[in-house]
């Protein structure tokens, strides 16, 4: 196991050396990296060699490669630190150089010693000693060098990736030198045992009394140093760390469990059958437990070491859950933007949408701190050319490092960074229905952290096209609501043709007539043909003036109203005209109702116009009750069910509304009356709507009926509720 360890460590530096060359091969950086990934590679597999085999010179092989690390570090640092991380550059040591020949000669010293003077030894020669102190000095230095950097460092995210470079570092150094001292302490008992082993037991031997901990931290280090030369955020550090965390912590629980369980039993020995079920039973206990145990580390882990990662992974799963409440932009504005915000995650962030009628893309949404005025408006290309072919996000730091090194698209990923510094982004999320790109969801990072991880990006894309999938609901509902608009346009438009047509017709009639008999005609009868006029010409304006007030922004005052005394006055008033006889009106009102926030005069206007229609409804004998009482808001445009209100119903024994009706009443010009213009029930829906509130009907035929006036009760007006404002 010792051996596989080495060994799979040593393909995996392979590995990065390859892929490290194959991405840009003119980096002086990466290809310095290369150099140290494949020296690293010639070291551990020269050990996991010599533990499988025993061989004296695949542990010459290890010595020697292992030796030209420290040099090939320090060379890799001092390229790295003099712009690799952005902060200040940093001196380059004059030591570098001399620290590859100074390796050199000590290499050829301690195999040439060791040849010579001490013999072909199994393990742990003085000059062996020598030449690990030497290699130990070596990773002192380049600590030392990673701390300069750290020091030299302006950004905070910068020193912080330095401290996980050192630290990593640090670690290995101290393991790998616990390992070579123990391995030296007992280099008497390697030299007697190591003849005739099995490989299995000949590595153990070899590798000594401390398990293989310093490989696999250099390997964590030289896994990080890949990170840092592909420009990975600080933040997949975090979560790597997290990771590591979570897996370290559960392979203890689970070795714990099984160590319990096998050595208690202690039946591997004497009966492998039981142990072996031992083992089963132990393992299924683990996994049985998994589940709630990882996600529970991997919270602990993200407080500790992603904790701003987390908070955004927890205000994405809530965005994930709450986002099919949203019914139209505004509520998508609240269920994401707003959450992003406020998540402390992401100080701006903005959504920007096909606009047809101006053939670009508009901002449509924004949440955050502003520090610039955004572009409004961007033509979909070049922009959206990388969205087109594919892309699902432009990431600023990539964008950056493509024109740095002016790698290919590098002009076109300039000028996608100039079009996210207009819009003040730092990330840019596509928002996509099917092929056809509808929009871009962009979000700022905060000036402290390091952009945004790739796992974030991943994420963070999860949940755009929930978002896309909604945004097109959206539309296609805005859609429909076009054509039912243009549907109750066209019913309005006939409505009023009919309106205008009707006195026009008596108008002409009268004129007519007038012209034929202007020389003969009776006064009295000119008298009465122009009354016709006056009377229609009247009614013409009654209808425009009605249409006009309609069609006009309503202005709705913020006053402290008591429903109650309205009402009174209301019916005070209609009760003071001359009633059809056999007609009783009353009111019914409790005491202690809250007051409302509204403008008393238009309430009133739409009071009367109920218990008129009533009046007319029942055209004779009959009764009408006017009732307040406390109730609740019912529709969620009105501000959520349950919110407290106060209804003011209007209640006749008439001969009630057919069902066809009843769904047209609301439409302008729709009317069942001869002399009536179809707007006052139309123009009273849109009062009340103005104020937050909900008016309605209930009704069946010979059973009368029943208009409710549902207004809020909250001590705060609503939105529509400012002083001067207006509600289309």
């Amino acid at each position: 196991m010792n051996a596989l360890i080495y060994l799979a460590t040593a393909v995996l530096c392979g590995i990065y050396a390859v892929r490290t060359l194959a991405r840009d091969t003119r980096d002086l950086t990466r290809r310095a990296y290369a150099v140290v990934a494949g020296i690293a590679c010639l070291a551990f597999g020269g050990f996991g060699l010599y533990l499988v085999t025993g061989q004296p010179v695949f542990r010459y092989i290890h010595a020697g490669a292992g030796s030209f690390l420290p040099p090939a570090i320090l060379w890799f640092l001092d390229r790295l630190l003099r712009g690799g991380l952005g902060g200040r550059p940093v001196r380059v040591s004059p030591w570098v150089a001399r620290a590859w020949m100074g390796t050199g000669v000590a290499v050829a010293l301690f195999i040439g010693l060791d040849l010579a003077v001490f013999g072909v030894s199994t393990y742990g020669s003085p000059a062996e000693l020598l030449l690990a102190l030497l290699v130990q000095t070596g990773f002192g230095l380049c600590i030392l060098r990673l701390w300069l950097g750290h020091e030299a460092a302006e950004q905070r995210y910068e020193k912080v990736r330095l401290r996980y470079l050192i630290g990593l570092l640090a670690a290995a150094t101290a393991f790998t030198s616990l390992e070579q001292l123990l391995r030296w302490l007992g280099r008497a008992e390697i030299a007697a045992g190591a003849v005739d082993l099995g490989p299995l037991a000949r590595s153990v031997l070899l590798q000594g009394a401390f398990p293989p901990i310093g490989v696999v931290l250099a390997t964590l280090f030289l896994y990080f140093l890949h990170q840092v030369v592909q420009l990975s955020r600080l933040l997949d550090l975090h979560e790597i760390f997290a990771r590591l965390f979570t897996l370290a912590v559960a392979s203890l629980v689970l070795v714990g469990i099984e160590s319990v369980t096998v050595f208690q039993a202690d039946a591997l020995s004497l009966y492998p059958a039981h142990g072996a079920f031992q083992v089963f039973l132990a393992s299924a206990l683990f996994l049985s437990v998994y589940d709630p145990l990882r996600r529970r580390i991997e919270a602990l882990a993200g407080e500790w070491f992603n904790r701003a990662g987390r908070r955004l992974e927890l205000t994405l799963q809530d965005v994930d859950r709450n986002l099919g409440r949203a019914m139209s932009l505004d509520g998508l504005g609240d269920e994401l933007l707003e959450r992003l915000f406020a998540s402390g995650r992401v100080p701006l962030v903005s959504l920007y949408l096909w606009d047809h009628d101006r053939g670009a893309f508009r901002l449509a949404l924004r949440r955050g701190i502003v520090e610039q005025p955004l572009m409004e408006t961007i033509a979909g290309n070049p922009y959206t050319d990388g969205f087109q072919q594919g892309q699902p996000a432009y990431v600023r730091a990539m964008l950056e490092r493509t024109v740095r090194r002016k790698e290919a698209g590098h002009e076109e990923a300039a000028a996608r960074l100039r079009t996210l510094d207009a819009m003040d982004a730092d990330l840019s999320l596509c928002v996509r229905s099917g092929d056809l790109v509808v929009g871009w969801l962009n979000l700022k990072a905060e000036h402290w952290m390091d952009g945004f991880s790739r796992e974030e990006v991943r994420r963070l894309g999860e949940t755009v096209d929930r978002a896309a999938v909604l945004i097109e609901n959206i539309y296609s509902f805005e859609r429909l609501k076009e054509q039912h608009r243009l549907a109750a346009l066209g019913t309005m438009a006939a409505g009023l043709a009919h309106e205008i047509r009707n006195p026009l017709a008596g108008i002409k009639g009268a004129a007519q007539y007038l012209q034929e008999v202007a020389e003969e005609a009776d006064p009295e009868e000119v008298q009465d043909f122009a009354g016709v006029i006056t009377r229609e010409v009247d009614r013409l304006g009654s209808v425009v003036t009605q249409f006009l007030d309609y069609a006009r922004p309503l202005s709705i005052r913020d006053d402290e109203m008591d429903p109650a005394d309205l009402a009174r006055r209301t019916v005070d008033l209609v009760t003071r005209q001359e009633l059809p006889e056999g007609l009783a009106l009353e009111l019914r009102a409790l005491d202690g109702l809250p007051p409302l926030r509204a403008d008393a005069d238009k309430i009133h206007q739409v009071l009367l116009n109920l218990i008129q229609n009533a009046i007319q409804a029942l055209d004779g004998p009959g009764r009408i009750c006017v009732e307040i009482a406390p109730a609740g808001m019912t529709r969620s445009g009105a501000g959520g069910g349950g919110r407290k209100a106060v209804e003011i119903r209007v209640i006749d024994d008439g001969p009630g509304i057919p069902p066809e009706v009843q769904s047209k009443l609301f439409i302008p010009f729709f009317t069942t009356r001869i002399s009536g213009t179809g707007l006052g029930l139309a123009i009273s829906r849109r009062i009340v709507e103005a104020h937050g509130g909900e008016l309605v009907v209930r009704s069946k035929a010979g059973q009368g009926s029943t208009f409710t006036i549902r207004l809020p009760a909250e001590q705060d007006p609503p939105a529509a509720l400012v002083k001067g404002s207006s509600a289309a």
